[in-house]
């Protein structure tokens, strides 16, 4: 499937590739199979460049393959701490974005 028919979502610990057209998924895997034990709760942000997903959230940031989800690399940002992972590519597409769910997570950690 084209990539421009695909959209990629971070819910609840899961990455997932959607099709646009029907909404089904094509793929999805569960971050912990990566390690990644605390994103369950966490607000997190997704960019997708060239093949490859980035996610962040709760302090690690992960490299996926788009065609499959599969793992390419992960840094667990030792030292960083466990909070929000705001990204930006060349263009800084993924900045508006970023401040969205900065504010959500804001709010979120304010109701509790």
């Amino acid at each position: 499937m084209k990539q421009n028919n695909v959209l990629f979502i971070l819910s609840n610990g899961r990455v997932a590739a959607i099709n646009k057209k029907d909404g089904a998924i094509i793929w999805e895997v569960k971050l912990k199979q990566y390690g990644v034990n605390s994103m369950s709760q966490s607000v997190g942000q997704l960019m997708v460049e060239d093949n490859k997903i980035y996610a962040g959230c709760a302090g690690i940031l992960l490299c996926l393959d788009t065609k499959d989800g599969a793992l390419i690399w992960k840094n667990e940002l030792k030292g960083w701490g466990f909070g929000f992972v705001s990204m930006a590519n060349v263009n800084n597409e993924a900045a508006g974005a970023s401040v969205k769910a900065a504010a959500a997570n804001a709010a979120v950690i304010a109701a509790t």
